[in-house]
């Protein structure tokens, strides 16, 4: 059984130079949740890779109100950092960085701060976890 999301905030990710590229035949983007279909997206995230325990992470998401459209995994991580974002967009991508299973890396932009771009990438037994935050 998966630990609750709440439970599993407290690990910190390591750092790292390593990144695995984007292949746009296997990229996703997701939009994070809509408080009605015509405004924007609260978080919208740009994926590559694939998340091992994405149907624990959906199961809580759900319970938590968070409606899913597709099955992808780059929505996936749009809604958990959503239901994360401590008001800080850099710690929420570590903190759901912490809680995926899996190869994954992926982008995230928050409609609040447009300008923001972080990038993440999930680590190896060989690479740790590495989170990068652009500013424009």
């Amino acid at each position: 059984m998966t630990q609750p999301i709440a439970m599993i905030l407290q690990r910190a990710p390591l750092q790292s130079t390593h990144f695995m590229p984007l292949d746009p035949a296997h990229t996703h983007f997701s939009h994070g949740p809509h408080s009605h279909t015509a405004s924007p997206p609260r978080v919208a995230v740009l994926h590559h890779g694939h998340v091992d325990n994405h149907h624990a992470l959906r199961a809580q998401l759900q319970e938590r109100g968070y409606p899913f459209q597709t099955h992808s995994d780059g929505e996936l991580i749009a809604h958990l950092i959503d239901a994360i974002h401590p008001g800080n967009p850099l710690q929420a991508v570590h903190r759901a960085l912490a809680l995926l299973q899996g190869q994954s890396t992926f982008a995230v932009q928050f409609q609040d701060q447009p300008q923001r771009l972080i990038t993440a990438q999930s680590g190896t037994a060989q690479t740790p976890s590495q989170v990068i935050d652009l500013r424009a």
